[in-house]
């Protein structure tokens, strides 16, 4: 296949490896008259880190048991093509080695009145958020916020009004436990002043964090109440917030809004998670405890993707599909060019789907012609040191050939595919809402037949939840559906498995 990546130069031993690659299928036919063509491409970009000595961490979340009562619903599902992360003794950040940026951690923990009820909720809450500040590696910068209708530091302590944030080692990690539990809950919810805060508390980083990795993690059982915060209000603080810290959000019984999480997480570039029980002893720790680490491990920065397009083509639409769906805003646009910025990266794979539109020219038939050239580059200030691969042209083929033409890539197909099964699940949704049975069955029936082509499981055991398949293919409506099972799906929508 045309435009098919390969590795980069060989690194030197301290240098993490980036990979580039684009897979499509080149053939086209000849369009009408007038008309053009739609090429599809997936760039696949993998970073792979050299391995770090293992050095003395905080202590890791104990292993939750296992409790058939408490439902998770998982980051993401196991991928073969993305290696998972390394183990906590060796999962420090990079900058604690002296190799990359330093980091920095804002804990945002739901402390409305809702909180304590059921009692044990604050208890998981506390749990998790405890787990979460003992990965913090040493030397890194952190804060715990309690939110409310106002938002409260609640470690460290904030003298005459200043934003400051602790540096971590063993007293300053038992320090912001101890001040976490003895926090009281009380109040409404205003989850867009909770990232304020966050906001707030990253520029009071040394030189206001332009060298610190910053990242946020919000916990929360409720959604912003009437009176205190608008969803048009939240919208305005994360779009305030954007570029400037990342935002993992996780919500905890059955009264988040999924809106709500996704409009935080799609635009402060995270993921999203639910968990329905909040049992203490139960898998919350251990994922908040994974989300802080695996943060810290995305140390590499500055990447950014360049699109460069010829005169016969039109860029429609480039975003990532993995391993999450998200929306890519273009840092610099010119007439022939467009530059995306990534979040920062760790030992990991992501994969973007490109579609061109692609002009015909007379007598080009048979000739290998370049529609776009994919380029990563790189901040100057950048680190730690990489060595960049070569770029990779996506090129149009125009034939006459059926045999040809029709075939699709089978990375373009999977991802295609898996953007038809969320338009199916989301009109599914909306036909429940609506109380149309018939178009929720069709459409939901759909997105489980999509579900099986692409193998993603996780969202098989989600839509089990909603529909009983038959054996003839089709699928029939369960007599209730709970709320929680479909915004478990929402959110489970924002994923993607890998065709590899």
């Amino acid at each position: 296949m045309a435009g098919e990546g390969t590795p980069a130069a060989h690194p030197g031993p301290a240098e993490p490896a980036v990979l580039l690659e684009v897979s499509q299928v080149p053939e086209l036919p000849v369009p009408e008259p007038g008309h053009e063509a739609r090429m599809y491409a997936v760039v696949t970009v993998t970073v792979r880190r050299p391995a770090v000595r293992a050095a003395p961490t905080a202590p890791t979340a104990p292993t939750a048991p296992t409790d058939p009562a408490v439902r998770a619903v998982p980051s993401a599902p196991t991928d073969p093509a993305v290696p998972s992360a390394p183990s906590a003794p060796a999962a420090r950040s990079a900058a604690v080695q002296g190799q990359g940026p330093r980091h920095a951690v804002v804990f945002l923990i739901d402390h409305s009145s809702s909180m304590v009820n059921p009692p044990t909720r604050m208890a998981a809450a506390r749990n998790a958020a405890a787990a979460a500040v003992h990965a913090v590696p040493d030397g890194a910068y952190f804060a715990v916020v309690a939110g409310r209708d106002r938002p409260a530091t609640v470690y460290p302590e904030q003298p005459g009004g200043h934003r400051t944030l602790a540096v971590a080692d063993d007293v300053t990690r038992r320090a912001a436990e101890d001040a976490l539990r003895a926090c009281h809950p009380g109040g409404g919810t205003a989850i867009g002043s909770w990232l304020g805060r966050a906001r707030e508390l990253f520029a009071g980083l040394p030189g206001g964090g332009a060298d610190f990795v910053r990242h946020a993690l919000l916990l929360t059982d409720g959604r912003n109440e009437p009176g205190y915060e608008s969803r048009d209000e939240l919208a305005a603080v994360v779009a305030s917030c954007t570029g400037q810290f990342t935002c993992d959000a996780i919500g905890i019984g059955d009264g988040w809004d999924t809106g709500e999480l996704l409009l935080i997480t799609t635009g402060l570039n995270g993921t999203a998670h639910a968990f329905e029980e909040t049992d203490p002893t139960g898998p919350l720790p251990a994922r908040l405890h994974d989300l802080t680490r695996q943060a810290a491990e995305r140390d590499l920065t500055g990447l950014r993707l360049r699109l460069y397009r010829s005169d016969n083509a039109e860029l429609r639409s480039f975003a990532q599909v993995h391993p999450t769906r998200r929306t890519l805003r273009p840092v610099e646009e010119t007439e022939f060019l467009r530059e995306f910025a990534t979040e920062p990266w760790g030992d990991e794979t992501r994969s973007y789907l490109l579609s061109l539109s692609a002009r015909h020219t007379a007598g080009a038939e048979g000739a290998e012609l370049m529609l776009t050239e994919v380029e990563l580059v790189r901040d100057r200030a950048a680190r730690p040191p990489v060595r960049l691969p070569p770029s990779r042209p996506v090129v149009v083929r125009w034939s006459g050939d059926h045999g040809l033409y029709s075939r699709v890539h089978p990375d373009v197909g999977h991802f295609l595919h898996q953007e038809d099964l969320v338009r199916y699940f989301e009109e599914g949704c909306a036909a429940l809402r609506a109380h149309d049975p018939g178009t929720a069955r069709r459409a939901l029936g759909r997105a489980w037949q999509l579900a099986v082509e692409v193998g993603d499981g996780a969202m098989r055991e989600h839509l089990e939840k909603m529909v009983e398949p038959r054996a003839d293919g089709e699928v029939e409506l369960h007599a209730r559906i709970r709320r929680f099972d479909i915004e478990t799906a929402r959110i489970r929508t924002s994923y993607t498995t890998s065709h590899r």
